[in-house]
């Protein structure tokens, strides 16, 4: 039964509405459905949008394959070489279709820079392993790795300053992840609370942006955002960190669902309710199944999986209402 019968069906019953009001409010809405405008031809992806993307996917490909069966004979300069310029060649491929008017050359634009993303962290750290600048040695990973992420991360929001998009995000959200990562390899001993931690304090302030618009497309930055701070919370308590670091996931997920309500998004809705799912299963495994066994507890994890996904289906159409308002 679809949403508008569900209360046609109850506003009936209550005796808001007869047959005949209902009959009409159904033609209306199916008449108002049919208004609805159809995807405009130039918005479809088409053959050369396809070629390109393919094109680029064949590019990243031969410098995959070229650089894993003839890396052992290539001199550094040929190293760099086979890493730099498929990077500037995307960049430039990117910059060139981004003024475009066709929107899908620029979506292929896009995609183009995102590549470019990959490929530049890749050739700074060839760069970094060949050449060792700055009194860096190839046995050191913690500074190499620090300066790719770093690198991949200020090209990814440089490129979203001038081409705010959804591919960018992504891109920006992975290079964050990275750099998180790089954070958290930094002490002699891995630390997950330093890499899940700064994740959680850059998505944070990401969230800030995107709910004052400086950070656009919102629904992406909402979605990409909302997973790396659900994410970085995670972590901390459930790798090494103990029982007083899990409460970070709890309050992460209470802080998701509460501005899912406040915002009207599913996506900060969804991130938090998966996030307090994982977290209530995995404190439930860890700290208690040696008390009440593992049956128990798993189908203690299966109410609480359908406790989530009723939580869902009922702020789903309210969430969805609020944001078309």
């Amino acid at each position: 039964m679809s949403e508008i019968e569900a209360h046609l069906s109850r506003w009936r019953e209550a005796g808001l509405l007869d047959e005949a009001t209902a009959e009409r409010i159904r033609a209306f809405e199916a008449e108002r459905a049919s208004r609805r405008p159809a995807i405009p031809p130039e918005e479809r992806p088409g053959v050369i949008e396809i070629l390109l993307y393919l094109g680029i996917a064949v590019l990243a490909v031969g410098v995959t394959a070229l650089a894993a069966q003839n890396w052992g004979d290539l001199a550094s300069f040929a190293r760099v070489l086979v890493t730099a310029v498929p990077a500037g060649f995307t960049l430039l491929v990117g910059a060139l279709l981004r003024p475009r008017s066709e929107p899908g050359l620029r979506r292929a634009g896009q995609l183009a820079w995102v590549a470019s993303v990959a490929l530049t962290a890749l050739a700074v750290g060839v760069i970094l392993w060949e050449y060792e600048p700055f009194g860096l040695a190839r046995d050191d990973d913690r500074t190499p790795f620090l300066l790719v992420a770093s690198s991949a991360t200020a090209l990814a929001l440089l490129l979203w300053a001038l081409s705010p998009s959804t591919l960018q995000l992504f891109a920006l959200g992975g290079s964050c992840f990275f750099l998180a990562q790089s954070l958290g390899a930094w002490p002699d001993e891995y630390s997950s609370r330093l890499a899940g931690g700064s994740l959680a304090l850059v998505a944070l302030a990401a969230i800030a942006l995107a709910e004052t618009d400086y950070l656009s497309p919102r629904a992406t930055a909402r979605f990409v955002f909302g997973f790396l701070l659900a994410v970085g919370a995670f972590w901390p308590g459930f790798a090494d960190g103990g029982t007083p670091w899990e409460l970070a996931a709890f309050v992460a997920a209470a802080l998701l669902l509460a501005l899912g309500v406040l915002r009207s998004s599913f996506q900060y809705v969804l991130w938090g309710v998966l996030l307090l799912f994982v977290a209530l299963v995995r404190t439930i495994f860890q700290n208690f199944s040696d008390q009440i066994g593992a049956p128990v507890a798993l189908i203690i994890s299966g109410a609480l999986l359908i406790a989530a996904v009723t939580l869902l289906a009922r702020l789903a159409p309210s969430l969805r209402r609020g944001v078309a308002a």
